[in-house]
């Protein structure tokens, strides 16, 4: 799993270096004067920095380094791997810009492959001095039980496999960007397929058609690899499946058998008012259809938004534009898709996405704001997160209270883009366990086949309601996540849930929800999903009391 290594050692030597086992808070760097354009670049090699660790492990294996001195070099070295951190996510981020740039991809997926093997080092090192005995009130058995967890999670005989993941994932990134069919004596791309005014219906189709065959084909052949590569790692580690391997990267408080039982549950009290309201959503969008909203004065309505209902996000807003801390450029050679991440040395969170005009851009913004300003408050706690969804109530936390502020943002189109915004809202719900379930069968499956997942694929949309919205067998290999971030998207079920109950909660009272969510936010280092929700009187997808408790929150959002 990306950077996961390297980021629970983070979180570790900060409770067990200078001082007491259990320390406070970790504390973020000051954020940078710097803008975004003015970030070094990063360096494309860092063999070097691997290396000295391998010789530091070797000293520690054979005592010739010991105790204080000891700790103290592997201290130095995990800073070393911070600032290497913080080199591929600009990397990332730099790549992501144009991913067409073979030097930059190269960049990257070198320094990321780096930084997977100097966490390996590092851990194995810093396992072995929970064992010196003159280090024995530095290590807590919590500490050394978390190392434990960490070195079963990776190891340097599955390099090659990590870095063939990469390479099939960077495959993908670049095949929307790269893919051509042939049309009437031109050659269409996606974007110009879907951009094109002057298409008729019937050549839109054929083309779209085309299209998506053919990147079905493509796509799903890097799939089934990925399937093989991930299944091999995760057996190499121990584990007996993939599903399981990803639940232990991810510290997640709830087991896969849980996740299922809460896809059920879904589509016994999400899937009918899903299909209950579609024809308020149709009503919605055909009366958003052509509605422009343009970069800037949208930024600008959003910024006045967001600080109005949580005033404690003027400042990251504030900073991310007054240092470039975001892009929202057009260009067709950029990554799909938005992302937020984090520059650890730099105490500067980035802010990505593709801008296009439509309605969507504004909660997509708000949504990936919710990432940025926790990062900017709290980006150490964050950055120490292997769950990521906790993180995702952030995002859609953020992104449904500000519907409260729609005025602002959308003016004569406020009920048409309430409305379109709350379908959406419960199609992340319903979708976020049909790709969990998807991906289960995926990886359970044996000798799976490109037909066989679009049988599968298939099937589910009927099961989940999702049957002319778009989607059809073929479209599971146009979702990144899927190829990017394997099974994330229960992560985005369980906080839409969560995210659902408090914009509930704010049309009675906007400022105790914008506190609750804040306490979210400023959550402390090692908070669980779970224990979060029912400290902030949230109610837990996974417990008995939801399937009764979310009808009424759904009944109060989707009225009948």
């Amino acid at each position: 799993m990306k950077r996961i290594v390297i980021i629970l050692l983070a979180a570790l030597l900060a409770c067990c270096g200078c001082g007491a086992p259990h320390s406070p808070e970790p504390e973020a760097p000051e954020h940078t004067a710097l803008s975004f354009s003015e970030l070094p670049e990063p360096p494309g090699d860092a063999a070097l920095t691997v290396l000295r660790a391998k010789e530091l492990l070797l000293r520690i294996e054979n005592g010739e380094l010991s105790g204080e001195a000891a700790l103290a070099k592997l201290e130095t070295a995990q800073s070393v791997a911070r600032s290497l951190e913080t080199a591929a996510a600009v990397a990332y981020v730099r790549y992501s810009l144009d991913v067409t740039d073979e030097a930059r991809r190269t960049a990257y997926e070198t320094l990321e492959g780096q930084l997977y093997e100097l966490g390996c080092v590092l851990n194995d090192a810093a396992l072995l001095l929970t064992k010196d005995p003159a280090l024995s009130d530095r290590f807590d058995a919590e500490t050394a039980e978390r190392l434990v967890r960490a070195d079963a999670l990776s190891d340097l005989s599955v390099s090659s496999l990590a870095e063939r993941e990469r390479a099939l994932v960077g495959a993908y990134d670049t095949l929307e960007s790269r893919l051509r069919v042939p049309y009437k004596d031109r050659e269409w791309t996606g974007d110009a397929i879907l951009n094109d005014p002057t298409l008729s219906e019937e050549d839109f189709n054929a083309l779209y058609e085309a299209y998506l065959s053919a990147f079905n084909a493509e796509a799903g052949a890097i799939f089934l690899e990925l399937i093989d590569v991930r299944t091999r790692t995760a057996r190499a580690l121990g584990f007996d499946s993939y599903v399981d391997y990803v639940s232990a990267c991810r510290e997640r408080d709830y087991a896969p058998e849980e996740a299922a039982a809460f896809c059920e549950r879904v589509k016994r009290v999400a899937v009918p008012v899903f299909l209950r309201c579609r024809n308020d959503f149709y009503a919605a969008v055909a009366r958003l259809y052509g509605a422009v909203f343009e970069r800037e004065p949208t930024f600008a309505r959003v910024g006045e938004a967001v600080a109005s209902i949580v005033p404690a996000f003027f400042e990251p807003w504030d900073y991310m534009l007054s240092h470039g801390m975001y892009d929202a450029g057009t260009n067709e050679t950029r990554m799909g898709g938005s992302f937020t991440t984090y520059f650890p040395d730099y105490g500067a969170p980035f802010l990505f996405t593709a801008w296009s005009n439509g309605f969507e851009m504004p909660p997509t913004l708000i949504h990936e704001f919710g990432h940025f300003a926790a990062f900017y408050r709290n980006g150490e706690t964050l950055r120490g997160e292997a769950s990521p969804d906790l993180a995702e109530i952030d995002s859609q936390g953020l992104e449904l209270l500000t519907v409260l502020r729609y005025d602002t943002i959308y003016g004569e189109w406020e009920d048409a883009a309430r409305t379109a915004e709350l379908y959406l809202s419960l199609y992340t719900l319903v979708c976020g366990c049909l790709e969990d379930e998807f991906q289960r069968f995926a990886y359970a499956a044996e000798d799976p086949t490109v037909e066989a997942l679009n049988a599968e694929y298939g099937r589910l949309i009927g099961e989940y309601g999702l049957v002319g919205l778009g989607a059809e067998a073929r479209s599971w290999t146009q979702i990144p996540q899927t190829f990017r971030s394997p099974l994330y998207e229960i992560g985005y079920a369980a906080a839409m849930s969560a995210a659902m109950e408090l914009y509930r909660a704010g049309r009675t009272d906007a400022a105790a929800a914008a506190d609750a969510y804040l306490s979210i936010v400023d959550r402390r280092a090692g908070s669980t999903f779970r224990k979060t929700l029912l400290r902030t009187g949230l109610t837990d997808p996974f417990g008995s009391e939801w399937e009764e408790r979310f009808s009424e929150t759904l009944d109060a959002i989707f009225p009948r």
